[in-house]
């Protein structure tokens, strides 16, 4: 991935031929901070906004902390912008190391007052959620891994207070950590109401919300990669887990996959959601056959993701059997010991 860092860049600003500045936050994000002389495209209006960027001129791109610039990169290399280029750890890095005229944002509250923290496993690729009321002190935990000390250390650094931990689905490829943690913080559990699990829960059905201080967590029911799976829906935020995944989509040749549900799943309900809606997977990485990147939105998976290209049903029917990385070696087990809780 091509990088630009902090003092490369404000030397290229300061020179002759300075590049063309790129901001793909959205625009309620611009307004905290911005860098001067700039040009703003949201990332999931990307695709059809690049025929009016230049071929010709090096491109920085840049965000809050750089997630989203590098995902924007890759999307230009692989359409002829061979001299694009993210700006290393974003705005934020810049005005921390290069430029302390530029403000500086709160990476909790991001301006709107909620508290979103991704906790990648890099030996799983695994993404677990905590997401907060700065305010309240409260928060909810979704689909934390078994490892759960990371997780309670988090919690106690800034004296949060868990009310809830969602499981997205069954996971069949790592163990999860919903009992422990709840045996830790006596937050309740809440899973599907399709899922079979054997331990106590409270069950959430399509239209629920579940409240931790003054936001709230909405339910959309989204089976397919399983029958029990649940996107989760915090203000412009989903929570996908297997869903949508940055790319693709979670594979249905496990027990209780359906192709078909989850092509009703994607098209009838989260590609009804605005394009700004950002979109948080439960995988990241090689380790399922997917990109380093951990967030992106949903307009811009439009755009580029090859499951929601498929033309059809059966088109996607068709892509849901072919290519995909060996299961899970031990994939019954796990399912077997997620469900006992």
């Amino acid at each position: 991935m091509p990088l630009v860092g902090p003092q490369q860049l404000r030397a290229l600003l300061e020179g002759a031929s300075p590049p063309y500045l790129l901001d793909v936050r959205t625009a309620e994000e611009r307004k905290l901070a911005a860098l001067p002389g700039d040009h703003h495209v949201p990332l999931h209006a990307l695709a059809g906004a690049s025929s009016g960027l230049p071929r010709d001129r090096p491109i920085v791109v840049y965000d809050h902390v750089g997630f989203q610039a590098r995902e924007a990169v890759g999307y230009l290399q692989q359409r002829g912008f061979p001299f694009s280029a993210a700006l290393e750890g974003g705005l934020d890095e810049f005005a921390r190391v290069a430029d302390p005229r530029v403000p500086r944002y709160d990476l909790d509250a991001r301006g709107v007052d909620l508290v979103v923290r991704q906790l990648p496993r890099v030996e799983s690729g695994c993404l677990a959620y905590f997401v907060g009321d700065p305010n309240a002190k409260v928060g909810v935990f979704i689909d934390p891994g078994h490892e759960v000390e990371p997780y309670l250390r988090f919690l106690r650094a800034d004296d949060w207070r868990l009310s809830a931990i969602v499981e997205t689905h069954t996971h069949a490829d790592h163990l999860a950590g919903h009992a422990a943690l709840h045996a830790a913080t006596d937050a309740p559990i809440f899973l599907s109401h399709r899922s079979p699990a054997q331990y106590p829960h409270r069950r959430l059905t399509s239209g629920e919300a579940l409240s931790f201080g003054r936001e709230e967590v909405r339910v959309i029911e989204t089976p397919g990669h399983t029958q029990d799976h649940l996107t989760l829906r915090v203000r412009d935020k989903i929570f996908t887990g297997d869903t949508l995944l940055l790319g693709s989509c979670g594979r249905t040749d496990l027990p209780g996959g359906s192709p078909d549900l989850l092509w009703e799943s994607l098209t009838e309900r989260l590609l009804r959601l605005p394009d700004a809606t950002e979109v948080y997977p439960a995988h990241y990485g090689p380790h399922h056959a997917l990109a380093d990147r951990y967030v992106s939105s949903l307009g811009f998976e439009k755009a580029t993701n090859e499951a929601l290209l498929q033309p059809s049903r059966e088109a996607f029917a068709r892509y849901m059997t072919e290519g995909w990385p060996p299961k899970p070696g031990d994939f019954e087990r796990i399912v077997a010991a997620n469900l006992e809780g």
